[in-house]
């Protein structure tokens, strides 16, 4: 009974250190909130739909830096594999800092556009990101 006890405890310390994933899929004028662990391995995904054979890409930016991370997006294709027809951008969204939020604003543009943040505008999905 003792080896049972010490297995359920160290079950139960390892699930309180894992990681926290939350994956969100945004939509064009859509927001999502996300609640993370300053200094833990806590992510939210953001995966946002998207065609670069049109010249569009998601560019994301931050209201505050310092608080999180963004990762450069991964694409994949849809499965159907057609031509031209699109797929998912994934973004990982990981704490950075110790305390306090952000806003991370993500805009479809053309790579050109992306280069000048006046040319952008209102952005076209939105993540606030507060870190406990």
């Amino acid at each position: 009974t003792t080896s049972i006890r010490i297995a359920s405890l160290l079950l139960l310390c390892v699930s309180a250190i894992e990681a926290k994933k939350i994956t969100f899929f945004g939509s064009q004028g859509g927001s999502n909130a996300c609640q993370m662990k300053a200094g833990s391995k806590d992510a939210c995904i953001v995966r946002l739909n998207g065609n670069p054979t049109t010249g569009y890409t998601w560019v994301a930016t931050m209201e505050s830096e310092g608080v999180v991370t963004v990762g450069e997006p991964e694409y994949q294709r849809n499965k159907d594999k057609l031509v031209g027809s699109g797929g998912i951008f994934e973004f990982r969204v990981a704490p950075k800092g110790t305390g306090g939020s952000t806003t991370v604003k993500f805009n479809y543009v053309r790579a050109w556009e992306a280069k000048n943040a006046e040319q952008i505008g209102q952005p076209d999905y939105q993540l606030f990101c507060q870190l406990e």
